[in-house]
């Protein structure tokens, strides 16, 4: 197995953002290039054909995992400057969510059943639209398997952050708060990052929605699972 040194993983993790971000932009900020898919997609490749140590990746990038809570606690910043936009539509803003939280597990949790999955896979997917440190940790406590659930968090992000505007934009949604709502709910820490990418006041309902989405699902989903 060959082992590269963390340090060169954080390097070429940040490189890998950089020049995705600039194609990105480059093109015309299109659904296809967005610049979470291509880093993903180069470190995939890179882990299944080469031996490489994962583990020294995870120490090279943990990093990451820090700036990731800063980042949401900095969230705080845009959704006090846009709290009146949130407090004026604040019944449609909880009701949307709300609708959206169960819509996403419910979905999952259909869709698994009818092509008959086992209850620790229909457990692992049901918590895809909240974040990743919150469906490692409710995952198992209804039976599921964390690095599934972790990956399917990963994947529904990239989804709704690449097809989630445009999809919107076919439906005819507008309004920033409703397509921030949208995207928070549904995924999670990605989709919130994208909503931060187009507007303060879509970023601040994304985030308000993603924590809310979260933090439901966390307490509920164990009480209800049985």
């Amino acid at each position: 197995m060959t082992s590269v040194m963390p340090a060169i993983w954080f390097a070429a993790t940040v490189l890998l953002f950089g020049v995705a971000d600039f194609i990105y932009r480059r093109v015309g900020e299109k659904a296809w290039a967005h610049p979470t898919l291509m880093p993903t997609a180069i470190l995939i490749l890179l882990f299944s054909y080469l031996d490489l140590e994962f583990a020294a990746y995870q120490a090279g990038t943990k990093v990451f995992d820090l700036m990731l809570g800063a980042t949401v606690a900095a969230l705080a910043v845009p959704l006090f400057k846009s709290r009146e936009v949130l407090v004026k539509d604040k019944a449609a803003v909880i009701a949307a969510t709300a609708a959206g939280s169960i819509a996403g597990v419910c979905s999952a949790l259909l869709i698994t059943w009818m092509l008959g999955a086992p209850a620790e896979l229909m457990a692992s997917v049901s918590t895809k639209s909240v974040t990743t440190p919150i469906a490692v940790v409710a995952a198992p406590s209804i039976g599921g398997v964390p690095a599934l659930a972790a990956a399917v968090v990963i994947v529904t992000g990239l989804v709704v952050a690449i097809f989630g505007p445009p999809f919107l934009k076919m439906l005819g949604l507008d309004d920033e708060v409703g397509q921030g709502v949208a995207l928070g709910t549904a995924g999670h820490a990605i989709g919130m990052a994208e909503a931060v990418r187009r507007s303060d006041i879509m970023g601040a309902a994304a985030a308000f929605s993603m924590a809310v989405n979260g933090l439901a699902t966390a307490l509920l989903l164990p009480l209800i699972w049985p």
